[in-house]
């Protein structure tokens, strides 16, 4: 690994990182205490995905589609329905968050599957 292609994967992890402390919005708001941060969501996802023995499914594209679902939030935050941002705004940021997140990624091959991954999820095209 080239040292600029083990800085960016070191800048990307730090980006992720991010996800661990930030708490969800909704169980904030809702003053549940102890509230599950985004990343822990999405590790639970990534275990029910797991979990899927549905024959006509695709178990390893629906646990990496799971484990990007909210990887742009490390750098716009959660944003829940009740946060006064519109839809489109909302899918605005979080796709410049995305491009950002490829970007830090050197626009790699990994990176260009990982905002794939994500746009098929927020376009629900999965099959």
């Amino acid at each position: 690994m080239s040292q600029s292609k083990a800085s960016s994967v070191i800048d990307f992890l730090s980006i992720v990182e991010r996800l661990k402390r930030t708490k969800r919005t909704g169980w904030i708001n809702s003053g549940i205490s102890g509230p599950e941060s985004i990343s822990d969501h999405m590790y639970r996802m990534g275990i029910m995905a797991m979990l899927i023995e549905d024959e006509s499914i695709d178990r390893t594209r629906c646990i990496k589609m799971a484990i990007v679902h909210d990887l742009a939030e490390a750098l716009v935050g959660d944003i829940t329905p009740f946060d006064g941002v519109s839809k489109t705004e909302k899918y605005a940021r979080e796709k410049q968050g995305m491009r950002d997140i490829v970007d830090t990624l050197g626009n790699s091959t990994v990176a260009q599957e990982i905002e794939a991954l994500w746009i098929e999820y927020e376009e629900d095209q999965t099959n």
